[in-house]
């Protein structure tokens, strides 16, 4: 299920569109899965990063300094013209009408990693002006007798499934009832985010049914970003951030009449699944603003903010944002504020104000 993938739009940083992904000479290329140890185990499973054409270069020797000579190019991802691989799972595409260019970061590739490798790497291409639009988190039960898939399975079909709004059950079977897939699909694949709880053990073929079960979440678009960042700066707290991430893009509450999810109790077995854990949601972002209400934002809360701040430490508020903005670099991201500002520089003299 993570290498599915559906049509789209060509990417864009403005619309955060994502392009389906192909990556020729891996997927036809079988590599062998590594069963997680006894236990949960949890990690990312796929990174995607976009970035500004101007940066090809250095994201390039980043990757070629964490891992080492790339093993072939070919046409890269739909919409780019080129790419250059590193097996398994590492394709940097570029050639775009947008000027922009893209980093996957595979599941095959992010299962032979530690994660704190995996997400220094994320790092180091985030710190080159890009984002992150889409990611991947997998959570895995090796030999927990969950029974995940049967138990969400039953509680999707009584009307308990929250949050996300459907879900879709897709298993297989041999003529003799033994199943080859239990794959249940929760919320819309098309959407910002959404959730998967299959049988990994059948789909690797490495064990059999109910002894590698996976949770997975994807996460698309801005919401993917500010997810990656969270992840990034998590440290040794990364494992429980990204399992907190996992059960809060979903619920399962008994269905009793009431509409607010705080008047239903949650269903038995979720509650024991996921104990005292602290769900994490993932609430929409606001789209990117163009510079005149980006600010207009910036005048009416971290503007006012500031002055009353500086009164309170009894400075002027212009030495305490050079303090605050002390030692950042500026961002390298390109926006509609970003775009705008630049045109409005072309034909003026000086620094546009927030009246402008």
């Amino acid at each position: 299920p993570a290498r599915w993938e559906p049509e789209g739009s060509s990417p864009d940083q403005t619309t955060g569109i994502y392009p389906h992904f192909v990556t020729p000479g891996i997927e036809n290329h079988v590599v062998p899965n590594q069963v997680p140890p006894k236990g949960m185990s949890c990690r990312p499973d796929w990174i995607r990063l976009i970035g500004p054409e101007s940066q090809f270069k250095e994201v390039n020797r980043i990757l070629l300094r964490q891992l080492g000579p790339s093993t072939g190019r070919n046409k890269g991802a739909i919409y780019f013209d080129e790419g250059i691989q590193w097996h398994p799972g590492v394709l940097l595409s570029f050639g775009h009408r947008s000027k922009i260019v893209m980093v996957d970061l595979q599941g095959s590739r992010l299962a032979t990693m530690k994660t704190v490798e995996a997400m220094r790497l994320t790092s180091s291409i985030m710190m080159e002006g890009f984002r992150c639009n889409r990611i991947d988190l997998a959570v895995d039960h090796v030999e927990t007798n969950h029974q995940l898939y049967n138990k969400a399975l039953k509680s999707c079909k009584a009307g308990q499934l929250c949050k996300l709004r459907s879900y879709s059950p897709n298993p297989r079977y041999k003529a003799d009832g033994t199943p080859t897939c239990l794959l249940l699909n929760l919320g819309k694949r098309d959407s910002d985010i959404c959730a998967r709880i299959y049988d990994k053990g059948l789909e690797t073929e490495t064990l059999e049914a109910g002894m590698w079960e996976r949770f997975e979440m994807e996460i698309k678009n801005a919401r993917a970003n500010e997810v990656c960042m969270t992840l990034v700066s998590a440290g040794d707290r990364l494992p429980e951030a990204l399992w907190r991430y996992v059960i809060g893009a979903v619920d399962f509450r008994i269905a009793n009449g009431r509409s607010e999810l705080a008047r239903r109790p949650q269903a038995k077995w979720w509650a024991r699944y996921i104990g005292q854990a602290t769900p994490l949601d993932t609430p929409p972002i606001p789209k990117e603003s163009s510079l005149y209400s980006w600010c207009s934002w910036f005048r009416s809360s971290p503007g006012r903010r500031l002055l009353q701040l500086a009164q309170i430490f009894g400075i002027p508020p212009q030495e305490l944002l050079l303090q605050l903005i002390e030692g950042l670099e500026p961002a390298k991201t390109i926006v509609p504020a970003t775009v705008e500002a630049e045109l409005i520089s072309r034909h003026t003299q000086g620094q546009p104000t927030a009246n402008s």
